[in-house]
């Protein structure tokens, strides 16, 4: 029992460092932003490019890699995964110009987009019935520790290394947590129930092996529709305004005249520490989700979240008035109700809710489709949010990012109460731990 629960660690572990990895490569280019546009001279369209890269390259990593972790199996692609992480963060420093940079940022989405839809199954199937939720989001809470840890090292960065080059330092850094979950993954024996399940498939007597093959389709089958459908689109509107909010934070409160500094660099210190404090409510909220999310259900945790997140943004689209003072206290009061509600509820249980709702043949597919769904809605924002501040103002902006929360809100009431073969990973694993021990030394 022992040995057992150390394993359930290392990999809640391993799945929660990879996780981290996705959140500091997908967020640090919004805090070294600033300094690239600076590098390369960026028009609002190359910061659009740029951001958008890493999501348009996830939404393909998720589609591609979901469907092939549940033909090949995880552990495999979780390995190969990381070792992807290193060599790209650090090309991605050494980029020479515009398009270098998009391409590099592309691969790193890639590997985001991958490793959401293998982590989130193998984490699921590897972890106790009676803690697997606890488990999920805890790892969750350790993606969402990338953003302001993300922050404090560029600050670090910035006060040691104050030029225009600390930007190329931001990214390289994303290499060490992937080497040290490299070492750890490395000890991880491949996902239980995911072995059963093909053991139990190639029994050509068995009812089974004909229903369990794999195919894309399945997810889209009179059983399945609506749960995929809700799940994404909900989890495509709350990346628009996650993403729009977070990958845009420094540029956000620029725009809102958070620093009065016209020096770059001193103006760039308070914009970092401003980012800094609005993004540790990113954790709070996130923290709040692991204590919540054995006591209240993972759909009705969604829709408090959007409301909150959606109230948090509309009152900071109101923050146009000539009363500096009142306007200063408004924007942090939003940034904060948005980034503690977005992360104590969508931000956690978009993660969660698609391998609570599909059983194992196509848990990785599924979860796959939804975070590309998720990725494309991120794509759209990032590409598109320069362009529509200079066209709209950052006011207006902030008021249509507001709406996509409250729509989040609504189809959350979509969401399938019950969700088909919920049980069926647990009932397999019990299945496959009685009747075939021998695949625990695999």
């Amino acid at each position: 029992m022992v040995k057992r629960n150390k394993l359930y660690f290392l990999v809640w572990l391993v799945c929660s460092l990879g996780l981290f990895v996705d959140g500091y490569d997908l967020y640090i280019i919004s805090v070294a932003e600033p300094f690239v546009t600076k590098s390369f001279h960026l028009s609002p369209f190359q910061v659009g490019l740029i951001q958008s890269s890493a999501m348009i390259g996830a939404v393909l990593g998720a589609l591609i890699i979901g469907r092939v972790a549940d033909l090949i199996g995880r552990k495999k692609l979780l390995m190969l995964n990381l070792l992807f992480f290193v060599g790209v963060a650090i090309a991605s420093a050494f980029s020479w110009n515009v398009t270098s940079l998009c391409i590099f940022r592309f691969l790193i989405g890639f590997g985001v987009g991958a490793d959401y839809p293998i982590c989130a199954s193998y984490l699921s199937e590897m972890s106790k019935g009676s803690s697997r939720s606890r488990n999920l989001a805890s790892a969750m809470l350790v993606n969402c520790a990338a953003v302001p840890i993300g922050v404090f090292l560029a600050w670090g960065v910035f006060s040691l290394y104050p030029g225009e080059g600390a930007w190329r330092v931001m990214l390289a850094i994303g290499a060490f947590p992937a080497l040290v979950g490299i070492v750890l993954r490395a000890k991880l024996p491949e996902s239980f129930v995911w072995q059963a399940h093909k053991r139990l498939s190639k029994n050509t007597a068995n009812n089974i092996a004909n229903k369990n093959k794999v195919r894309y389709v399945d997810i889209f089958s009179k059983k399945y529709i609506r749960g995929t459908l809700t799940l994404a689109i909900c989890w495509f509107f709350m990346d628009i305004s996650y993403y729009g909010i977070a990958l845009f934070t420094p540029r956000v409160l620029e725009a809102l005249n958070i620093s009065s500094s016209a020096n770059f660099m001193t103006g760039m210190h308070d914009i970092i520490l401003s980012t800094l404090f609005v993004s540790i409510f990113v954790l709070f909220g996130a923290a709040s989700s692991v204590y919540l999310v054995k006591r209240v259900t993972s759909v009705r945790l969604q829709k408090i979240g959007f409301i909150f997140a959606f109230l948090g943004l509309f009152i900071m689209s109101f923050t146009f008035t000539p009363y500096t003072n009142i306007n200063l206290i408004v924007i942090f009061v939003g940034f904060i109700l948005f980034n503690f509600f977005i992360n104590m509820g969508p931000g956690i249980t978009t993660y969660m809710l698609p391998v609570e709702f599909y059983p194992t043949h196509i848990k990785a597919t599924g979860h796959g489709f939804c975070s590309a769904s998720a990725k494309f809605g991120a794509f759209i924002s990032v590409l598109f949010i320069p362009i529509l501040q200079n066209a709209i103002g950052i006011y207006w902006l902030v008021f249509l990012l507001s709406l996509t929360a409250l729509s989040g809100y609504f189809l959350s009431m979509l969401i399938p109460h019950s969700q088909p073969d919920a049980s069926s990973g647990a009932i397999c694993e019990e299945e496959y731990l009685i009747k075939d021990q021998r695949l625990q030394t695999a």
